[in-house]
């Protein structure tokens, strides 16, 4: 399961619509194994932007920065966001064969023009991607804000 907050969530949201009509992308660093908890969002610049609306090249620079940030801490990255301007969630043709570390998760945020073409974001769904196998594996997503008012659970 991976925990995001709500401002978390509305700052991806808000990173991907500025970068419509291209794709936006940055970096989770987070902790946590089974539950996974994001504590920080880095966005980066996407270095293939003018190439089209369908690929995304994280800058390098972001993630020499975002893996100095985490040495030495119980954080880690834990993966990326990366918009979609066709509106969908789901990882492409393209990410699958982009996905070359597999413990990554791939938050993927779609993006559309509204009646009035400005740009929102309408869905947001995270992955996790085997290249090699050609699966992608859904990733369970909550807000810290829902688990923070779950009541305890113990065993019967």
């Amino acid at each position: 399961m991976l925990v995001l907050s709500a401002q978390q969530m509305a700052d991806i949201a808000a990173a991907a619509e500025s970068a419509w009509p291209a794709e936006g992308c940055g970096l989770l660093i987070g902790k946590g194994r089974r539950v996974i908890t994001v504590t920080r969002v880095m966005n980066a610049d996407n270095l293939l932007k003018s190439q089209g609306n369908d690929r995304f090249e994280l800058d390098p620079k972001i993630r020499f920065e975002a893996e100095r940030l985490v040495r030495g801490t119980r954080e880690r990255v834990l993966g990326h966001w990366h918009s979609h301007p066709d509106g969908s969630a789901q990882p492409s043709a393209t990410d699958l064969a982009q996905a070359w570390e597999p413990d990554l998760i791939w938050l993927i945020v779609g993006t559309a023009a509204d009646s009035e073409g400005r740009p929102q974001a309408v869905q947001m769904l995270a992955h996790r991607l085997d290249r090699d196998s050609g699966r992608v594996f859904p990733v369970r997503m909550e807000t810290a804000e829902k688990r923070a008012c779950q009541a305890a659970r113990f065993p019967t």
